[in-house]
């Protein structure tokens, strides 16, 4: 298994279950069947494959969200897609638990730089309009602040899920973004949308 995406991929999967810090690069050739010179053929150091593993995963996160926004190009319905991009987005918190991204920012700040530019470019790049367009659609109320809205809750997903304690330990996927995304919409939305079409 000396393909470079199977290697990225196995990584990813045993970065985020046993942490970054504590896989090692000779456990991970031993796993994979192949010498720790083919790793090294690949990735010059461990924290080149941390970064690359998981700037992998992230791609994958974001082809989804690509994949799901064109086929609705035309999309009259952007709450219904800013749910998708939250409830992919409970998913990879579910996967990637509070420890490995705690080790990404102690250990490898590059790898956990590119992790806070996504989750910054989802949000005011993807959410942030789409709020606008459903205002736009009158589907949100006139007086909201779109860019405050994003600031205050829908920037604020990772902290709420790992708050104190991991609230997947005691939650379903589907009760989290309910309460977390979910409700917080409802709040913002003009009436008649609310009446018309509630989330």
């Amino acid at each position: 298994m000396g393909n470079k995406n199977d290697i990225l991929g196995y990584a990813i999967e045993n970065f985020t279950k046993f942490g970054s810090k504590r896989f090692s690069m000779d456990e991970l050739a031993t796993n994979l069947g192949i010498s720790k010179k083919t790793l090294y053929k690949h990735f010059n150091s461990k924290e080149k494959l941390v970064q690359d593993s998981f700037q992998f995963y992230l791609d994958n996160v974001r082809r989804d969200i690509n994949e799901y926004m064109l086929q609705n190009p035309n999309n009259e319905q952007p709450l219904i897609t800013i749910i998708y991009i939250y409830k992919r987005g409970l998913i990879s918190f579910q996967e990637l638990n509070p420890s490995f991204l705690y080790g990404l920012s102690k250990y490898y700040p590059k790898a956990y730089q590119i992790y806070s530019k996504l989750k910054k470019d989802i949000i005011w790049d993807i959410v942030c309009p789409l709020l606008k367009k459903a205002q736009a659609l009158q589907q949100v109320r006139k007086n909201v602040k779109v860019e405050l809205v994003c600031s205050l809750f829908l920037a604020r997903m990772e902290e709420i899920v790992y708050s104190k304690a991991n609230l997947f330990n005691e939650y379903s996927l589907h009760e989290l973004l309910d309460h977390i995304t979910i409700n917080n919409l409802r709040g913002i939305l003009t009436l008649e949308h609310l009446q018309k079409s509630p989330l």
